[in-house]
């Protein structure tokens, strides 16, 4: 190992604070190339592949790789006439479960063609073991557009989106094998199976909708007559019912150049967790406006609430079903989305070095991930950089402290967080005040402790196993 604390995969791989430090510079020196009108494409190739190859999870280095590969061969499909050689390598990696060499091998099968339906199916089942569902599901499209009318690479993608909970796209793909198999007994059992999970784990809002008759300030246009007695006899106005995402659409077509309409229609499609249709949204701003801050992280956000709403439909999945895959696709997706956040958390910290609340969001989920020493020293420079965060940022050091057994040192980090606790939110003061209370109990300090759990009382007396603890409390201060 190349440092402590490292992110570990149970599937097999680890990510080290010096590791992601040293990928994420081969990265901006590969993005640094492509900047150029002509660079080597192998060699930007290689540069990418090596960021792929050891962190699979992260998505920006999987579509960086990929673009570069389409710039090379311009959009156009090779014949990959060394595919059946080249592919030997990736078949034993499969056969032996080796889940990152056959990434790997992937990796190297597609400088000669991105679209290898014979690479990029097992790297989809590598990335599915590997709990890398969204790197997974880019390999996969690549791998249709390669095979549009490969039947058993659909079947197997289908497959794959229903495991991850993307019902609407894996029910698309059963329809399009059933009418290519004029009736295929799977894809007519998962449709109807999907169509009722889809159904059960959905948490869809209600449309909004608004009566109009024309859009303001727009003129009414003048209605088509078919015959010379319509021209003469004046019909009423029938009210045009369109919900806000269509009123949105109708106000991005009249104005394209303003974010704030995309923004919000991007914000309603999440809203019913549509967040294929959110980043088609952002996308088409991409395309109007151009790359801006805006937009950068409206698609970040788009990433953790689509990572989000895949873990609650499995936790939703487990309730209803306790089998262990199930148990598996849900821990799994948890892993998923604690990556995902803190690659872009990371990302935002960097871009904005001033803004301290963003740093604070990286350090928490350093801590989630168990990267304690580096949550510390991020923890450590919000307290440094911003008095309104300090007791925030003295909370989450003080968990890392408890949790590296310094148990001192973490009660000092709740005192102090305690001193400014008018600046937490009310479940965040709770927070804080049960763990004062829990870690003072454990170090004997139990007048302190006392005092922290009526503060806790007095706030919500029903707040976890409260009352227990207090129970247990008295009687060791009854028996001092």
């Amino acid at each position: 190992m190349d440092g402590q604390n490292a992110t570990t995969d149970s599937a097999g791989y680890e990510i080290t604070p010096a590791k992601r430090k040293r990928l994420q510079s081969v990265f901006d020196h590969a993005t640094g190339m492509m900047k150029q009108q002509k660079y080597d494409f192998d060699y930007a190739h290689s540069l990418l592949g090596e960021c792929v190859k050891s962190d699979p999870a992260n998505l920006i280095y999987a579509e960086k790789m990929m673009e570069n590969l389409e710039r090379k061969f311009k959009g156009k499909k090779p014949s990959g006439l060394f595919g059946a050689f080249a592919g030997r390598g990736i078949k034993k990696a499969l056969a032996a479960k080796n889940w990152t060499d056959v990434l790997g091998q992937g990796v190297d099968m597609l400088k000669s063609n991105p679209w290898d339906a014979s690479a990029l199916v097992p790297m989809v089942d590598a990335c599915a073991e590997l709990r890398c569902h969204e790197v997974g599901l880019l390999f996969m499209k690549y791998a249709t557009d390669g095979s549009p009318n490969d039947i058993e690479v659909r079947r197997h993608c289908a497959r794959y989106l229903g495991k991850v909970g993307q019902f609407d796209q894996a029910i698309a793909v059963w329809h399009f094998v059933n009418e290519k198999t004029r009736g295929d007994d799977e894809a007519n059992k998962m449709i109807s199976q999907l169509t009722l999970d889809k159904e059960r784990m959905r948490q869809g809002l209600a449309t909004i909708t608004n009566k109009i008759d024309i859009r303001p300030g727009e003129k009414p246009r003048p209605r088509p007559k078919t015959t010379q007695e319509e021209e003469k006899t004046e019909k009423p106005k029938v009210a045009i019912e369109l919900n806000e995402k269509q009123i949105l659409d109708r106000v991005i077509l009249d104005y394209p150049e303003k974010i704030e309409n995309y923004l919000k229609l991007a914000d309603l499609w999440q809203a019913e967790d549509k967040y294929l249709e959110a980043e088609l949204v952002m996308k088409k701003a991409q395309a109007q406006i151009g790359q801006s801050l805006e937009i950068i992280q409206k698609f970040e956000d788009i990433r953790i609430n689509r990572a989000r709403y895949r873990y609650e439909v499995a936790e939703k999945q487990f309730e209803g079903e306790k089998s262990a895959e199930n148990r598996k696709l849900a821990d799994d997706l948890k892993d998923e989305l604690n990556r995902t956040e803190l690659e872009i958390y990371q990302r935002r910290a960097e871009r904005h070095p001033d803004d301290k609340k963003h740093l604070y969001e990286y350090g928490l989920r350093l801590k989630r991930a168990g990267n304690l020493d580096e949550a510390i020293e991020v923890f450590d420079q919000v307290i440094e950089g911003d008095e309104k965060m300090l007791a925030i940022a003295n909370l989450g050091k003080g968990e890392c402290l408890q949790a590296k057994k310094k148990y001192h040192t973490a009660m000092e980090c709740f005192e102090e967080a305690l001193t400014y606790a008018d600046t937490l939110s009310s479940e965040r003061h709770k927070q804080l005040l049960y763990r004062a209370g829990v870690l003072a109990m454990g170090l004997g300090e139990l007048v302190n402790a006392k005092a922290y759990f009526k503060r806790l009382k007095n706030m919500d007396p029903g707040y976890r196993d409260l009352d227990s603890r207090l129970d247990k409390l008295r009687k060791m201060l009854q028996d001092k």
